[in-house]
């Protein structure tokens, strides 16, 4: 090692700012640059290139406890007052779920490992919509960081005085190349694994490593550093602008990023190249010197605002920008600054404030975790009441046990007393058979049946379509559980005056169902059964079933406005199942879509109660709601209406 220090390169922090403004603006907007994620790369790239710089720097003199106290100094102050703040947040404004899963991350990035908590436990791969409300999500890249210093230093330091630096290099090449190698071979396997471990993500920062150590022995002319710089700053900007995650990151593609940023690296050793006076300009520098504090907590911000009120809006995206500026000053000037420098007390007046708020953070997690993310107070256990009471009022008509919908064909279920809904003092002379969109509708005939002295028999088995041939319109795992569910059914629907198709007609009609569905109602109205088909409900797109949760702690929210969509008509499926009613005299449909579109608007609410589970379920409390709301104003369908004229004459008939 050659014992000289690296000296400060202005051009650097002016590419810091150009990376942490990529990846900010593709947070607040992946449209406006598809390839601003590669601004992690660009960090990747630096911090080997200067980490590298100084360990061979020191030479000889290199100190493990000295460079890894620089780096404490450097990373964690910043790092845990953001971790301690989020969790703090966080714990008075998520759902007491998101609050556990906030703390588990928390402790992660405590202890470095955030990147390997999101490849374990996070459900969903970093691009994916729902990362989005993931507070500390960011953090991963700060793990392969920290990792990567664990390891580096010491492979450095043996390879030096093993083969000397020849070795090192051969040793960084061999490195970067296996981690790319590694990064797209688990593109396709595992990609969380490819997107968050050092494995896949060493030879970004390996680039940088290696670029040091060749150009540290060269002089680079001013006429090859501005064409390393064109060429470097082209490979960057394309990236950033052309790159995106639908084909997989990182993989070789984080190679152009990689090298576009060590161009300009490169180039920057000759500080008198045009792009190395437009980097090192007093605005660039201002932002770079701001990166790691801007990093930090754009995330957070964009990730709180979503969670509560979807997509950032012109004033919800200014007020997020001017808030990430305040809190990236507080935390530059007031924190990240302070800490930076050594002193001579500094392992009591600065290693002490940082244990102690790591140690807060740990301990913070560790108990929100094991009260399952509420606070151990009686203002907990309000909140606590408050949230089973939503979840009640949301939960799907399949948690609830008069509803007999299965997963798997249970044969008893036939016979069940508690599948019987309605007035249970007259025989059941109607089925209500389907899938789950059959299910959801038992709330909706229990009510009506109980006012109009009818009752009901629900069946329903999750995700099977109520045809003879389910072939093409289910999985294979399905298929045989499906098919003898069907088949008693078909059997049992001769047991019944009335039969209440319902099933998720659009996804299977997709699948080519349609004739399947003719088929079905053919064969039930040659059985001379009345057959009322019901209709699929209206659907909302990204509806979020936990806002009114999330309202009684986040202000501002208005859950019932998220959920309302202009009135597009009846779908297609409807109009094609109506078309098929009208062929026969006794087949009929239902829906309850005159009470979700009203005035040409159609809402998941009525007034705050939401009345759905999910995007295209009514819950089982919302389906009730929907049928008492009928009998009260009198709007019971006449398809519905009639079973309780048939109730009243079968009655009659047994009692003659």
């Amino acid at each position: 090692m050659q014992g000289k220090h690296l000296a400060y390169r202005p051009d650097i922090d002016g590419l810091r700012a150009l990376a942490v403004l990529a990846v900010t603006i593709f947070h607040f907007n992946k449209q406006w640059l598809p390839g601003g994620f590669v601004g992690v790369d660009v960090f990747f790239v630096i911090s080997g290139f200067l980490i590298t710089g100084i360990i061979y720097g020191k030479g000889p003199n290199f100190s493990f406890a000295d460079f890894y106290g620089r780096r404490v100094r450097r990373i964690l102050p910043a790092a845990a007052f953001v971790t301690i703040v989020t969790l703090i947040a966080g714990s008075f404004l998520l759902l007491p779920a998101d609050v556990k899963s906030l703390s588990e991350s928390a402790i992660g990035a405590t202890l470095s490992a955030a990147n390997i908590y999101y490849w374990l436990f996070l459900d969903t791969g970093y691009f994916a919509a729902s990362s989005d409300t993931v507070p500390l999500l960011h953090m991963w890249s700060l793990g392969v960081e920290e990792q990567f210093y664990l390891i580096w230093p010491a492979l450095m330091i043996i390879a030096m005085k093993v083969g000397g630096k020849r070795l090192l290099v051969a040793t960084g090449v061999i490195l970067a190349i296996g981690s790319f190698a590694v990064s797209e071979y688990f593109l396709a396997r595992d990609p969380s694994f490819a997107y968050y471990m050092l494995p896949s993500r060493a030879g970004e920062l390996l680039v940088g490593a290696l670029l040091f150590l060749w150009q540290d022995s060269r002089r680079i002319p001013a006429s090859a550093a501005n064409v390393a710089g064109a060429v470097g700053l082209a490979m960057v900007a394309g990236s950033i602008l052309y790159l995106d995650e639908k084909n997989g990151f990182p993989g070789v593609r984080s190679i152009i990023p990689s090298l576009g940023a060590a161009l300009l690296i490169l180039s920057g050793t000759n500080q008198r190249n045009l792009l190395s006076r437009i980097f090192g300009n007093p605005v660039a520098r201002y932002v770079g010197l701001r990166s790691f504090s801007l990093y930090l907590w754009h995330w957070p911000v964009l990730a709180f605002y979503r969670y509560a009120y979807g997509e950032p809006t012109l004033s919800g995206g200014i007020a997020c920008a001017l808030l990430m500026c305040l809190l990236t000053l507080i935390s530059y000037h007031l924190i990240e600054t302070p800490f930076r420098a050594r002193t001579p007390m500094w392992l009591i007046t600065k290693a002490g404030p940082i244990i102690a708020t790591s140690a807060g953070v740990m301990v913070l997690g560790y108990v929100l975790v094991k009260n399952n993310g509420y606070w151990p107070t009686a203002a907990g256990a309000a909140y606590k009441r408050e949230i089973s009471l939503h979840d009640y009022n949301t939960k799907p008509a399949s948690r609830f046990p008069f509803n007999c919908q299965m997963m798997q064909y249970d044969p008893k279920k036939w016979t069940e007393d508690q599948c019987v809904n309605g007035d249970k003092t007259v025989p059941a002379q109607t089925l209500l058979w389907g899938d789950s969109n059959a299910a959801h509708y038992v709330g909706y005939l229990k009510a009506v049946g109980e006012n109009a002295h009818f009752s009901i028999r629900n069946i329903s088995h999750s995700s099977c379509p109520p045809v003879r041939d389910t072939k093409g319109l289910l999985g294979p795992d399905r298929a045989k559980s499906c098919n003898d569910f069907n088949e008693r059914a078909f059997a049992e629907s001769k047991n019944y005056r009335t039969v209440i198709l319902g099933a998720s007609w659009a996804a299977y009609a997709v699948k080519g169902g349609k004739e399947k569905f003719a088929d079905t109602i053919a064969e039930l109205a040659g059985n001379h059964n009345q057959v009322i088909i019901a209709l699929n409900v209206p659907v909302f797109v990204g509806l979020d079933r936990m806002c009114t949760a999330k309202a009684i702690r986040i202000p501002g929210m208005n859950c019932p406005a998220t959920a309302m969509t202009p009135d597009q008509g009846e779908s297609e499926v409807n109009l094609y199942l109506k078309e098929l009613a009208s062929q026969y005299a006794n087949v009929t449909t239902f829906d309850v879509r005159p009470q979700i579109c009203k005035n040409g608007t159609c809402s998941a609410y009525d007034k705050d109660t939401l009345l759905y589970f999910d995007s295209g379920h009514i819950s089982m409390v919302g389906s009730e709601i929907i049928g008492r709301s009928v009998v009260e104003s009198g709007q019971v369908p006449q398809p519905i209406a009639a079973l309780g004229q048939s109730a009243r004459s079968v009655g009659q008939h047994v009692e003659d």
